[in-house]
């Protein structure tokens, strides 16, 4: 999820708790717990996304380095790719240097 996806999600769960709270004091009868529980949901889903999570993990593993070479065209610059066999993933870094260097 995108940054401002991850606002968007969170501006929308607290409208749903707020929303809760105004039909909880208006309705007596018990009303606005479901968006509570909806709220909670999209509150802990975001703030929990694999995604995000994944990105905030150590990078330290056993890179290898592979035979891949792509072109930066932002910056022109060629790139190498590093492979983690433990994990799967795949980071492409400036050529010279190396994964364990950085931290998202």
């Amino acid at each position: 999820m995108t940054a401002n996806g991850r606002i968007a999600a969170l501006v929308i769960a607290g409208l749903a708790a707020m929303g809760g709270v105004l039909m909880r004091v208006f309705n007596a009868d018990g009303g606005g717990f479901p968006l509570f529980v909806f709220a909670a949901l999209i509150g802990l889903g975001t703030v929990f996304d694999a995604g995000y999570l994944a990105k905030r993990r150590d990078l330290r593993g056993a890179w290898q380095r592979t035979a891949e070479r792509e072109v930066d065209h932002q910056t022109g610059q060629i790139l190498e790719v590093w492979y983690d066999p433990v994990s799967g993933g795949r980071r492409y870094l400036p050529t010279g240097e190396r994964p364990d260097q950085y931290r998202d």
